[in-house]
């Protein structure tokens, strides 16, 4: 099974280094109706746009990924692992949420996989309750408390559960911000990216089909559908408007993007969260590229090299590319680099040795560094090399040097001064 890897990564090939936190403004003109929007590009963690993206808000159903996450990190057989459906799961459940109709089938064992596409896919209120229920060990609220620890781990410090399921309550709210990255860990997660992509399920022991919430991956649709999307979810509760995760991917280039709080009126039947995110989408993938602005092999320094006959030097070049996502009509005003080298490098010197680096800034941010190395091999010359060994000691060792030459000058000098009184003195005896 084909997995996006959604990790909050910088790029570290050699050949490319890309931008992974950014405050360059992207000149996003989209105009969006939703109360908070989050966009970031997913290859290199890229924050494209945000509108909102900090403040606290109701997620609805939003909150069934973090029930995900609990429940697949709590059941380790999904396929095998069969739970039978308890009239009781249902107290305090409203009827007129969306379900995937597990009540007319108490008493019966379900496939957690089966419970799980019925959660995702058609936003089962149900089902989350029967696999919360069942994980908490006969209470939703030992459930509950296994979420906020979770998003507690992942340092999610403005998102709060009350339920599994999203349905209102005024101290159950998240952010976007928050919430990718809840989602961003659900992918790691098994069959999450393969359930929350699937518009039609086929529920054998219910012998129904369920149909997707998300109309961006329903062809059906036309006003919403939108080939490059993959998921995730959406939300839907009076206090919370409609919400909507997804991502897309369209060559080369991978999002995510993050809508709460649109409106929505039963009259018009809009769906505004849906229309924003096609709208992100088609100007990210329109207007954003990864842009070259320091080409590999690039020569940064010719530097000096020493323990050689005569004056030789070597040219100091880019060990790969540096790359960043930035708005096709970037300003080369704002871009500026900063070379770490030495003054001079010593041989021998090997093909491919790292001199020192050169780190990439747009806009005074960093975007990017690369290596930079030797591209040839320079052999020693052995006796230039002793010779400034030896200069070297000298110069390192000159007061020493000094001292030892005065001892042994003085020495010398009182052997000398002892040597010609012993003389004087037999001169003396001899003339007696």
């Amino acid at each position: 099974m084909k997995k996006f890897v959604f990790a909050i990564i910088l790029i570290a090939v050699l050949s490319v280094s890309m931008l992974t936190a950014s405050a360059a403004d992207f000149g996003c003109n989209v105009d969006t109706s939703s109360s908070a929007i989050y966009m970031e590009n997913l290859d290199t963690n890229t924050v494209v746009y945000e509108k909102n993206a900090n403040e606290k808000m109701y997620p609805a159903s939003l909150t069934k990924i973090m029930t995900y996450i609990v429940v697949t990190e709590n059941i380790p057989d999904l396929e095998n692992t069969s739970i039978t459906i308890k009239e009781d799961a249902f107290i305090g459940l409203d009827p007129e949420s969306s379900v995937m109709g597990l009540q007319s089938h108490i008493g019966e064992d379900f496939a957690v996989i089966d419970l799980l596409y019925g959660m995702m896919v058609p936003s089962g209120n149900d089902a989350a309750w029967v696999l919360a229920d069942y994980v908490g060990n006969g209470s939703v609220d030992n459930f509950v408390n296994l979420m906020n620890q979770k998003a507690a781990q992942l340092e999610c410090k403005s998102t709060h559960f009350v339920n599994p399921h999203g349905l209102f309550d005024s101290m159950h709210y998240s952010t976007a911000l928050d919430l990718s990255v809840i989602t961003k860990y659900a992918f790691e997660k098994p069959y999450f990216e393969e359930i929350t992509a699937t518009s039609q399920y086929y529920v054998k022991k219910m012998d129904t089909k369920i149909e997707t919430t998300n109309y961006m991956i329903d062809p059906s649709y036309p006003q919403y559908y939108y080939a490059p999307v993959k998921g995730v979810k959406t939300g839907y509760t009076d206090e919370a408007g409609k919400c909507l995760i997804t991502t897309a991917q369209k060559d080369e280039y991978r999002y995510m993007c993050i809508a709460l709080g649109a409106p929505f009126s039963y009259a018009d039947e809009i769906n505004y969260a849906m229309l924003d995110t096609k709208q992100m989408y088609e100007w990210a993938f329109n207007n954003i590229s990864y842009i070259e602005l320091l080409p590999n092999n690039e020569v940064m320094k010719t530097l000096p090299v020493e323990f050689v006959w005569g004056d030789e030097y070597v040219d100091a070049v880019t060990d790969g590319s540096v790359s960043a996502l930035l708005p096709n009509n970037y300003d080369e005003s704002l871009v500026s680099t900063k070379v770490d080298l030495p003054d001079y490098v010593s041989a021998p010197i090997e093909k491919n040795q790292v001199f020192g680096s050169v780190s990439v800034y747009y806009d005074s941010q960093l975007v990017g560094t690369s290596n930079i190395i030797s591209l040839e091999d320079i052999e020693r010359d052995q006796s230039n090399y002793l010779m400034h060994r030896f200069i070297g000691f000298v110069v390192n060792n000159i007061i020493w040097i000094v001292v030892v030459l005065c001892v042994l000058i003085i020495f010398v000098c009182m052997l000398i001064s002892s040597h010609k009184r012993k003389k004087r003195r037999n001169s003396r005896y001899r003339y007696r």
